[in-house]
């Protein structure tokens, strides 16, 4: 299958946008165009796909696995405005009503004590942002939202939160044991946080842990603005994910964005479909793939995952974000060269996805520890969106190769959040 055949565009922001010539294989002997020589785009793009493949390096995380070589990329720069955070792993952004940015990340050990969730605040449309404050709820940040009636729900490893004083004071409902079947641990991961249906209900995803790089994925809800959850309903992605994040879309479908390991893959033939399928690694972060499934009664059925048409690694941690005029963005860490933060979009719900043109928000991560993309749009229609890369800090003349033979970032240190400011171009993505 042709890349293509997924729809893709891409638009450079915050610093570059990119797009691609992707070609598929043609078979047959190619047509030229008269004698000036001047090749077409299309003809082009046939010669890409009866190339000599490029050889690509051996590993886990080489960088290329789900990389096609034979294309270029088309660069466009446009402003944004990029903040370096302190104190905010994988940061999640929210606004509350007054037009206050809140900020919601995480510390951890090594570099402190114990793992702890972070708040800070901007109060110039996230040009600034005051001192963190270390919070006392457990765990890594998974998902941030602020309700209409201006309640902040805030997921971590602890359980999930509430806040109606802007952060000031939470409330923590815990996870029950007994809340869906299994024994194994809990889990929320590092997913977009809790979608609010239209009756007002709050949907948000749940994992067990059943094995070894497996889990069992649930939706949960709450009828009280979060103050209690419960009412679980399995989604069709056997034991393949535990980030899963969800978004309404203007029809009233519910869309599913699943990190789900090469286990899918395999299972269902998508060798040949998912971009470096069939190199993908079992039991490993080096074989995830992005996939997304629908609901069209309020999440109780859903449909079996698909691909979206991004490759293996490229999307790990990949989140749906509907924008107001009804367009869908994909947002997702790249974990292919350049390493950094994507985003692909959509006008028809998801159903395609424009490829060839994805903007990157971010491309300057030393190596594939990188994304986890969450976003608000702010009041003013702009983007916020929150993010982490490897960045080094070198004394000295020779720059490491952080990719290879080197012990795992840590955030805080060579790991970093960072948001940035950005607008969505008005004729993104472009329409076939």
């Amino acid at each position: 299958m042709r890349r293509r055949e997924f729809n893709s565009t891409v638009l450079g922001l915050t610093g570059s946008v990119a797009v691609g010539l992707t070609g598929g294989v043609t078979q047959g002997k190619q047509e030229r165009t008269p004698t000036d020589g001047v090749i077409s785009t299309e003809q082009m793009r046939q010669e890409a796909g009866q190339a000599v493949p490029y050889p690509k390096p051996a590993g886990r995380r080489n960088g290329f696995d789900s990389v096609n070589m034979h294309e270029v990329l088309v660069v466009e720069r446009n402003p944004a405005v990029r903040v370096k955070l302190e104190k905010a792993g994988k940061p999640h952004a929210a606004q509350l009503q007054d037009g206050t940015i809140v900020v919601a990340g995480f510390v951890e050990p090594p570099i402190y004590e114990t793992s702890r969730c972070t708040l800070q605040y901007s109060h110039d449309n996230a040009r600034t942002f005051g001192e963190p404050v270390l919070l006392d709820l457990p765990g890594r940040v998974g998902g941030l939202r602020c309700l209409k009636n201006g309640t902040l729900i805030l997921g971590h490893g602890g359980g999930i939160s509430r806040s109606t004083d802007g952060g000031k004071t939470w409330k923590t409902w815990e996870f029950p044991d007994d809340i869906v079947p299994g024994e194994g641990g809990l889990v929320l991961g590092e997913c977009q946080g809790a979608i609010q249906l239209s009756d007002g209900t709050l949907m948000i995803h749940l994992a067990r842990k059943v094995g070894v790089y497996e889990w069992e994925a649930f939706v949960i809800r709450s009828t009280d603005d979060g103050k209690t959850w419960g009412d679980p309903t399995r989604v069709p992605t056997e034991k393949d994910s535990d980030e899963i994040s969800y978004e309404v879309l203007p029809s009233g479908r519910i869309i599913g964005i699943t990190r789900s390991s090469a286990a899918m893959i395999f299972r269902n033939g998508l060798q040949d479909v998912v971009p470096g399928g069939k190199d993908a690694i079992l039991g490993s972060e080096a074989g995830d793939a992005a996939y997304q499934f629908y609901s069209t009664d309020q999440g109780r059925t859903w449909s079996q995952p698909v691909p979206t048409g991004l490759g293996v690694l490229q999307a790990a941690g990949a989140y749906p974000f509907r924008l107001r005029d009804g367009r869908l963005l994909l947002l997702y860490g790249n974990r292919q060269f350049p390493y950094g933060t994507q985003v692909v979009g959509s006008h028809d719900e998801g159903r395609t996805w424009n490829l060839d043109h994805p903007i990157l928000l971010s491309w300057h991560s030393w190596s594939a520890y990188c994304g986890h993309p969450r976003s608000v749009q702010l009041h003013d229609g702009t983007m916020l969106t929150g993010y982490y890369t490897h960045r080094i800090d070198n004394p000295g003349d020779g720059p490491p190769d952080p990719a290879r033979n080197t012990p795992e970032p840590k955030h805080g240190r060579q790991m970093t959040g960072e948001v940035v400011r950005w607008r969505v171009p008005d004729n993104w993505p472009p329409k076939a």
